[in-house]
């Protein structure tokens, strides 16, 4: 007994000593002497400039803290001068004992005034490629446990540049904060703010709010589950849930509904100019819900319903996959009064025209139902319209031999 008494008390005291001298470096040696050290070790791993121009703090026991003021990640070469990422400050820390075993348990990542520029240029090279490394991983070295409380981003920016097509994407003001991340287990309690700005858009952008509950997304990303999402864009709201595989032949379903919204005032966000119709108020409120799935590029959703204004609907929509491809639907409708959305008799107004670029993905035709219509001072009940968009614009179709049948 008196052997395990002296070897314990040993023990005691080779942790009290070690903690005693990691706290004296702490104290006594200032990390900031080992700036150009880092820069300089960053630079031969990634080939990219590497600043920290803040203040860095080191804490120990029972975290290693490590806290950094502003500093900034450098962009590939001939993509700019500007760095691709840059920060205000940043925090992380781990937990000391599990390292040892080879497990990283890491306190909330905070990072404050993050700026992440992404670039595609035309021939589809990208700022990022080149950050994964191609290195083979080693089969026999067992990988590290990796448990995070959470990550938490504040006040930051995202820039997206695809010269491809070519299109600019900019979040603004975006937070980001997520529970507790560990590899192989769901993500929880994400949410996600910011403002989305692109080409069209109103000058102070769209703001926007992504939360999810419950995100399981295994280590091969070969699946998807959300049991719930919610979503606001504008003035619309949208909640559902999904869940499917994903890969090169992705296979989804899930359901949707949206809160009731103004569709003038979304379409006006997004650059897109309302239709001109005699009632001004018309297009003034719309809320859709249905189930959906996606198969490899086909799109159902069945069954679905559709409010417009006072107007109920209910149907089906489908579209199959491959190039060009044109949608089916089906709506019934209980009472609709069409002389408010004709357009103004006004000659010197315009048409309403759809962007061309959403014409071709927009292409669809089908029926609409009407229990009762009503059209100036003419009344009429079991009403049939049958319509076709294309890149000619929306026409009414005549009767076929098929519909009679």
């Amino acid at each position: 007994m008196r052997f395990f008494k002296w070897v314990s008390l040993g023990l005691g005291a080779l942790v009290a000593l070690v903690v005693l001298g990691v706290l004296v470096i702490v104290w006594l040696v200032d990390p900031n002497s080992f700036r150009s050290n880092i820069e300089a070790r960053v630079r031969s791993m990634t080939g990219r400039d590497f600043k920290l121009a803040g203040d860095i703090e080191l804490g120990f026991f029972p975290w290693i803290a490590l806290r950094t003021g502003q500093g900034s990640f450098g962009n590939a070469p001939g993509f700019g001068p500007e760095p691709m990422v840059s920060w205000k400050s940043a925090q992380i820390g781990a937990k000391v004992f599990p390292l040892l075993r080879g497990e990283l348990i890491a306190d909330r990542v905070h990072i404050t005034g993050a700026d992440l520029r992404l670039v595609r240029r035309a021939d589809g090279t990208n700022n990022w490629q080149d950050l994964g490394g191609d290195s083979p991983a080693e089969p026999a070295k067992e990988p590290i446990e990796v448990h995070i409380d959470g990550v938490q981003i504040e006040d930051s920016q995202v820039l997206f540049v695809d010269e491809t097509v070519p299109r600019r994407i900019e979040v603004t003001d975006l937070d980001l904060d997520t529970g507790t991340i560990k590899v192989g287990n769901p993500f929880s309690d994400t949410q996600i703010y910011g403002v989305l700005h692109m080409d069209g858009f109103v000058p102070e952008g769209v703001p926007f709010h992504l939360d999810l509950p419950k995100l399981v997304l295994p280590q091969d990303f070969a699946s998807v589950e959300v049991d719930q999402f919610e979503l606001k864009f504008g003035d619309l709201g949208v909640e559902g849930h999904v869940k499917g595989t994903l890969g090169e032949h992705p296979k989804l379903s899930g359901a949707i509904a949206t809160t009731d919204f103004d569709p003038r005032a979304l379409l006006t966000s997004v650059g897109i100019a309302p239709p001109k119709t005699t009632d001004a108020k018309a297009f003034g409120k719309l809320s859709f819900g249905g189930s959906w799935n996606f198969d490899a590029g086909a799109i159902g959703i069945n069954p679905f319903s559709l409010t417009l204004d006072d107007t109920r609907f209910k149907g089906k929509f489908h579209r199959a996959a491959g190039d060009n491809p044109i949608g089916e639907f089906t709506l019934q409708g209980d009472d609709l009064d069409l002389s408010r959305y004709i357009p103004p008799t006004d000659p010197a107004s315009k048409p309403f025209v759809m962007p061309t670029a959403m014409l071709k993905s927009l292409m669809f035709r089908g029926s609409v139902e009407l229990e009762h219509a009503t059209l100036d001072d003419i009344d009429m009940k079991g009403v049939t319209l049958r319509l076709l968009l294309d890149e000619q614009g929306l026409r009414s179709m005549p009767k076929t031999p098929e519909d009679a049948r």
